[in-house]
């Protein structure tokens, strides 16, 4: 692992990719680490499955087809059964207006692309420590 210790080794995480060579390579990466992972590359598919079975964590691009990471976020902050799920986003497109539009929707970090799986890791693993470690409600 890059370095913490999950507090659940098998953490699932939705990951939401239209890119398929980079989706199945997030997934290697993020299995390698212990991740239980679910890869898709629509999050119009993906929202409904998190929905139901809310991930420990969520892993999404933000510029997707049909919809938007930042759309894909604000539905799950929406609901009260993944409003407080750690949402890491995702680009390559890197603008002013991401780093705020994120923080509106309720994503906790967008990394740049390409990141690299220790980052990705390391990110994911603070934001699970993190939440852990938050008193219960």
């Amino acid at each position: 692992m890059a370095g913490g210790v999950l507090p659940d080794p098998h953490v699932p995480v939705i990951i939401v990719e239209d890119d398929s060579h980079a989706l199945s390579g997030y997934m290697e990466f993020l299995e390698t680490a212990g991740f239980d992972v679910h890869g898709m590359e629509d999050a119009r598919e993906a929202l409904p499955a998190a929905l139901r079975q809310p991930p420990g964590a969520v892993v999404t691009d933000i510029t997707l087809p049909g919809m938007s990471g930042f759309e894909f976020a604000a539905a799950l902050r929406a609901d009260v059964r993944t409003c407080n799920i750690p949402i890491i986003g995702l680009t390559a497109h890197w603008t002013p207006d991401v780093r705020s539009r994120a923080a509106e929707v309720g994503m906790h970090v967008v990394l740049l692309k390409p990141c690299t799986p220790s980052h990705l890791i390391a990110e994911l693993e603070r934001l699970l420590t993190r939440r852990s470690a938050a008193p219960a409600l």
